[in-house]
């Protein structure tokens, strides 16, 4: 029986056929290339558009041999690329135990019959027997593993698949049986049946696999937007769905409610502008702003307004989505209002450890360096008395003395100073305010540094009107003005001057000041003078050694009586410490 169309044309049609396949699943594999197996099925299409064409080329006798090797393995290669897709698809791995050993069978008997031993039958028998092999196990993969939201789209694959493998096994059956095999491209209804059923069967399964995808993806957004519902309304966080431009509330979950305390009723259909859920509005027109910019905001930090009138800080994210053609914005807003307090607190509590480290290593720090020296200078002096003390004459000895009594007076102010700086730091030291009458109290002070100040030469005045009278602690009042006055005599010349003034004030304290004559003090070091954490050590004039921590007690002792201390010098020209303290309410006696 003969046909009026002719194979080759035939062939040429399916071919084009499969090219337009090719146009098909290059679409689909772009825009739906996440689902595993789309980009298999495309892989088929192009398989089988090399292989048909192929055929075409038999008639060439130089290329009968590479023609024959590249259609048949193209076309078996494209029915295996489908199943391998289908499995992906299904979410399954593909059982190459099984597919491997096919294939390699397959490109076995083909090469065998074709150059070992040129039977045209059994190398059909071969081919035609894989390709009905591989759509019946795919299709048998279709009918087990679908699942119930593709499950007529599967049956429908999975029965076009099972029809094509049939039809090979016949062919395959019918040629080992001995069915006359002419010119494969002569149009005999046995040679027009594959190719026919190869038109319909690809047209039918491009149809199949394209709705089974489309089914899959209405599944998978139907799931999405339960999924996203469930979400919104489950979500202890603050969930609302606002109009771009003019902040309607479209919908709000319950967390929304429990935190803003309005109801669903309250909000729907109002506009988050007029509730006045946002503190700032220039928040809102921020966020709108990046979100028009961006399409999204993330972790914005802003105040918001409860319906109690209490204010919380929130950390919202939102998005632009579109419904019915209008953006709107998808927003999650958390309640950060204890965690912040607590990186408040935690941040508080951090720069007091800092602080304490900071004042523990300038303490370390002190005692290391400060006090090696004149301790070092004492045990050297104790144990030359010890070596030599029968041989050293009077001058000698007292010469010794003043150099230990030195030292000794040294340590002891160094050890003073610093057990009054830990106790300020503990909190242990206690003040005690009174009434302060400051001329006699400053006298009793300056005759204690009187000796100090002959030995070099200075002169120390003072001028406190009579009468003029503090609230202090008398401690830390004899401390401030001891440190300042010692240490004006310890850095000026010989021969130099130091005075004491004091004055009231307009906002009722009294300032009292400490001038020297002496070096003076360099602008970079003023700065740092009454910090714990920077050094400002340097010698007296006459080699004096310094700490640096008297200032610093000056400005602790002065700040507790809520006054202030500040200095100004001149490099070369000497120094005025000033400070003050509240003047009292107490008429001068007489």
């Amino acid at each position: 029986m003969h046909f009026s169309l002719d194979i080759p044309t035939l062939i040429f049609i399916l071919g084009t056929t499969h090219l337009m396949q090719v146009v098909v699943f290059t679409h689909q594999y772009r825009v739906n290339k996440a689902y595993p197996g789309v980009g298999w099925w495309l892989l088929w299409s192009a398989a089988e558009v090399v292989g048909f064409f192929f055929i075409l080329l038999r008639d060439i006798p130089s290329f009968f041999h590479l023609v024959i090797i590249v259609q048949n393995i193209m076309i078996v290669s494209g029915t295996i690329f489908l199943y391998v897709g289908v499995r992906l698809f299904l979410g399954r791995k593909v059982d190459l135990r099984l597919i491997a050993p096919l294939a390699l069978l397959f490109l076995a008997g083909l090469l065998y019959f074709l150059f070992i031993d040129d039977n045209l039958r059994f190398r059909s028998v071969v081919i035609n027997a894989t390709l009905s092999i591989i759509p019946m196990i795919t299709a048998y993969s279709l009918f087990t593993y679908k699942t119930p939201s593709i499950r007529a789209s599967a049956n429908f694959n999975a029965a076009i698949f099972l029809i094509h493998g049939c039809l090979f096994a016949y062919r395959t059956i019918m040629i080992f049986m001995g069915v006359p095999m002419e010119n494969f491209l002569s149009p005999t209804l046995f040679n027009f049946l594959p190719f026919f059923d190869a038109l319909i069967v690809s047209l039918l399964w491009t149809f199949g696999l394209i709705i089974m995808l489309n089914q899959r993806l209405n599944s998978d957004v139907s799931e999405a937007k339960e999924q996203l519902q469930q979400i919104f309304n489950t979500s202890p966080d603050a969930a609302s769905i606002t109009r771009l431009e003019d902040g309607l509330l479209v919908d709000v979950n319950e967390g929304y409610s429990t935190i803003s305390g309005y109801t669903r009723e309250e909000m729907v259909g109002k506009s988050s502008i007029n509730i006045n859920i946002w503190k700032n509005i220039s928040d809102r027109q921020h966020v709108v702003k990046t979100l028009k910019e961006k399409g999204y905001c993330e972790n914005y930090e802003a105040p918001f307004l409860l319906k109690n009138g209490t204010e919380i800080t929130g950390l919202m994210s939102a998005k632009i989505i579109h419904l019915q053609g209008i953006p709107h914005i998808i927003s999650i807003t958390r309640d950060i209002t204890e965690r912040k307090r607590i990186e408040r607190d935690n941040e508080l509590k951090n720069e007091q450890l800092r602080d304490l480290n900071t004042e523990k290593d300038k303490f370390i720090s002190i005692l290391a360096h400060d006090m090696r020296s004149p301790f070092n200078a004492f045990l050297g002096l104790t144990q030359l008395l010890v070596e030599d003390l029968s041989n050293m004459e009077f001058e000698e000895i007292h010469s010794i003395s003043v150099s230990l009594n030195k030292s000794a007076v040294h340590l002891y102010r160094l050890l003073d100073n610093l057990l009054e700086w830990s106790y300020i730091q503990r909190g242990k030291l206690a003040m005690r305010k009174e009434d302060i009458e400051m001329s006699e109290k400053i006298y009793q002070i300056t005759e204690l540094a009187a000796d100090y100040a002959s030995k070099k030469g200075i002169r120390i005045s003072y001028e406190i009107p009579s009468g003029m009278i503090v609230v202090a602690d008398i401690h830390m009042f004899e401390t401030i003005i001891r440190n300042l006055l010692f240490n004006a005599v310890k850095f000026s010349h010989e021969g130099g001057k130091v005075s004491i003034n004091a004055s009231a004030t307009p906002n009722s304290m009294t300032e009292i000041s400490v001038k020297d004559s002496g070096i003076g003090i360099p602008e970079d070091i003023i700065e740092n003078l009454f910090m714990i954490d920077q050094s400002t050590c340097r010698k007296g004039t006459a080699g004096e050694p310094s700490t640096g921590l008297g200032l610093v007690i000056c400005k602790e002792f002065v700040e507790r009586h809520g006054g202030q201390i500040r200095v100004e010098s001149e490099e070369g020209k000497g120094s005025t410490f000033s400070f003050t303290l509240p003047s009292s309410t107490q008429k001068p006696a007489g």
